[in-house]
């Protein structure tokens, strides 16, 4: 695949081993040939303290920006880790579409460069309003295309439930996601409200991790 003439920011050349799905033609993440659970996390930005606990983005893309413009001057640090959970670019609500299919093309196009390249990853489920997940006006809930069924997936809920909206999106994205997905395994870094996390289909094991202040600080 031939680079673009200028930086675009979307980087299609990463992207030669990968296979695409959807109608977007998203990256198709590959199940992992055995699941491996993580026993602790670590933000990005603080992976140096502790490397042997799985990464991950769950913090302010100030301190991964380097990163989503250029994975690949990461990969040879990245590999010291037991595993990765992918990217976790910001997809804002009040954003047009346009812009929140964008951010989910670039979390998926990281993750699948980081999976082709040999780390041990867990796709990161992260949607927008509820065009991102549903066929309201879109034929597919373009937040789920290519991310492995029936497998182990992450959420971040961290910062993401504090309005009684914020809220509602999420309770509705975790009960399509479960349905679209069937995964086996659903770590939640953050907090689990009890007005989210209720009245969810399937018989998922859900796997609870504290965000790094409250961890820290306790």
């Amino acid at each position: 695949m031939l680079k673009n003439a200028f930086d675009d920011g979307l980087r299609p050349e990463l992207l030669q081993k990968t296979f695409y799905d959807g109608i977007f033609e998203l990256p198709r993440l590959e199940p992992p040939t055995k699941i491996l659970e993580p026993t602790a996390l670590i933000p990005f930005s603080q992976r140096n303290k502790d490397p042997s606990r799985m990464v991950h983005f769950y913090e302010h893309e100030k301190h991964y920006q380097k990163f989503t413009n250029r994975p690949e001057y990461f990969l040879e640090d990245l590999r010291k880790y037991p595993g990765i959970i992918t990217p976790d670019n910001s997809i804002l609500v009040d954003a047009p579409l346009i812009a929140q299919l964008s951010n989910i093309f670039i979390t998926r196009r990281n993750a699948s460069f980081l999976q082709h390249e040999g780390l041990y990853t867990i796709p990161n489920v992260r949607w927008g309003d509820e065009r991102t997940f549903t066929t309201i006006e879109l034929p597919e809930p373009v937040a789920f295309i290519g991310i492995p069924h029936d497998s182990i997936v992450a959420i971040g809920t961290y910062g993401c439930c504090k309005t009684k909206d914020e809220k509602r999106l999420m309770h509705l994205g975790v009960i399509e996601m479960l349905k679209f997905l069937a995964p086996k395994i659903v770590i939640v870094y953050g907090s689990m409200p009890s007005d989210v996390f209720c009245d969810l289909p399937g018989n998922v094991r859900f796997l609870h991790f504290d965000n790094w202040t409250k961890e820290t600080h306790n």
